[in-house]
């Protein structure tokens, strides 16, 4: 299992609504659903040659009122799948990658509007 915290200075609400939008836009994932009362998203990715799948655990949290952490966890889907080829690590910084830039243009997008 691999995990990763992401920080952002924006509100919860305004992270969650970029995350979800950016894990049901990457088109990497199967069977993703969203917990719009606990910030919480859960999918699943494919099997491949090295793996059985892996499921993907994204939990946003708010820190203070205008700091939010993201939780990523990715595990494989069978405990006994020892080697996945890095499957959970890929999954994890192309899910960062993600992520990050779906929350600065959500935020971009918010300031433009707030400036004129």
């Amino acid at each position: 299992m691999r995990t990763s915290t992401l920080n952002f200075t924006q509100p919860a609400r305004r992270v969650y609504t970029a995350t979800k939008k950016a894990i049901q836009q990457c088109g990497q994932f199967k069977r993703i659903e969203c917990n719009d009362q606990t910030f919480t998203i859960t999918a699943r990715h494919g099997m491949s040659l090295l793996s059985f799948g892996e499921n993907i655990t994204i939990h946003v949290v708010a820190t203070s009122t205008q700091k939010t952490e993201v939780r990523i966890e990715s595990a494989s889907r069978i405990f006994l799948n020892f080697i996945n080829g890095g499957a959970n690590k890929k999954n994890i910084q192309s899910l960062e990658d993600y992520i990050r830039n779906e929350v600065y243009k959500l935020c971009s997008d918010e300031e433009i509007r707030l400036r004129r």
